[in-house]
């Protein structure tokens, strides 16, 4: 994977990267309150977190989203679906998407961006999603319960600030997709936690294509789905979330 002892792609490690939990070993991850600097076992790099698994290990954010870029751009550049929900849930059944991880806060900008063009939306593709990605990012892993922010919240300001070409400086698109991200991020509040990003990133997109809807006039519908992940959640809310089956 990197160019590292412990890459994920030599023989020693080869089956390390697990679908929930650590990467690592598939133990229970532990998030105390205060951040540590620790090694990311696969690349080696120094950084500060409050995320350990129980067994010790620690991966960086850069390393739990390598190579996811590239397959779902690939998938989402050649797709005309136009529900965005539809285009989500492709994209996490994809091998590089893990059960929860910062590769969801680009993925729904990018799924949403799909959606908006697959729809009538003008824009420049390729380039704003590069720019979605670019700035998801930066958006840290487990930043729902470090910052009171989620990161589909942080998504769909990303997306709503490309599509209305907003900045710092735009007076009237300024205040547009901080009200698209409050407004999910009530929702997400009354839903309640711990975290998923599964169901987070559902509440997000449905709600993100209906601004769309009624600001823009691009009309992007979305479906209901049962999640396929619920066993696989170890802290899933179950009857509390609405996608339970």
């Amino acid at each position: 994977m990197k160019d590292s002892n412990h890459s994920c792609g030599s023989a020693e490690t080869k089956d390390c990267d697990h679908f929930t939990d650590c990467m690592i070993c598939g133990a229970e991850l532990i998030y105390s309150e205060t951040s540590s600097l620790e090694t990311c076992y696969i690349c080696g790099k120094k950084s500060m977190t409050n995320a350990l698994c129980s067994q010790g290990h620690y991966v960086c954010d850069e390393c739990h989203s390598y190579d996811s870029y590239a397959p779902i751009f690939a998938y989402l550049r050649e797709s005309l679906e136009q529900d965005p929900i539809k285009l989500f849930e492709d994209v996490i059944r994809l091998p590089q998407v893990h059960m929860h991880g910062p590769e969801h806060h680009f993925i729904i900008p990018l799924v949403l961006l799909t959606a908006y063009r697959n729809c009538g939306g003008k824009l420049n593709y390729e380039s704003s999603m590069l720019e979605a990605y670019k700035r998801a990012s930066q958006v840290p892993g487990g930043i729902c319960g470090n910052w009171g922010v989620c990161g589909s919240s942080a998504g769909t300001g990303i997306y709503a600030s490309i599509i209305l070409d907003s900045s710092p400086l735009n007076k009237e698109a300024w205040p547009i997709p901080q009200k698209l991200s409050s407004d999910i991020l009530a929702r997400l509040s009354d839903i309640g936690g711990p975290r998923c990003c599964k169901r987070t990133g559902r509440v997000a997109i449905e709600m993100a294509a209906k601004f769309t809807s009624q600001l823009c006039g691009i009309e992007i519908k979305t479906g209901h789905v049962s999640c396929a992940y619920f066993l696989r959640n170890h802290e899933c809310i179950k009857e509390d979330c609405p996608y339970y089956p």
